[in-house]
């Protein structure tokens, strides 16, 4: 009975420890796949997949990595990417979101063609670039 009491007394506090700190896990609910978040100055963003889903790859703003509203989204055009005949197992996968010298850049994947292209902006509210493809050649290795 003792253990028992130890562990209804331990949830209970951590649960009013979460109340105190303001937040719950998790801090963006939902349909938010494969997070990347950067630093901006005071600000954070962060961007997640959106498969095959359009517009794509939203990004949300947070001045405390706790309180967070979308503020746009990185694909919003059909020249940016082209989505027809994706399915629920393919699309854009595990985009980045860096931040550097006053701009941002998201770099992304279009599987399953393997096609990895960025973007970027100097407003990440804003409209962002036409996608520029990166040369992928994977490297084998024999031993």
């Amino acid at each position: 009975m003792k253990i028992r009491t130890f562990i209804t007394a331990t949830l209970a506090l951590l649960a009013s420890a979460t109340s105190a700190q303001g937040f719950q896990n998790p801090v963006l609910a939902g349909f938010h796949a494969d997070p990347s978040v950067c630093r901006a100055g005071d600000d954070f963003y962060l961007v997640n997949s959106t498969f095959q889903y359009f517009p794509g790859v939203p990004v949300f703003h947070s001045k405390d990595l706790i309180h967070w509203e979308q503020v746009g989204n990185c694909l919003t055009r059909p020249s940016q990417v082209d989505l027809k005949g994706t399915d629920g197992n393919s699309g854009i996968y595990a985009p980045t979101i860096r931040y550097h010298d006053g701009r941002f850049y998201m770099v992304t994947t279009v599987f399953p063609s393997r096609r990895h292209f960025y973007v970027w902006t100097d407003n990440p509210a804003g409209e962002w670039s036409e996608p520029i493809v990166l040369d992928f050649v994977p490297t084998v290795t024999t031993r």
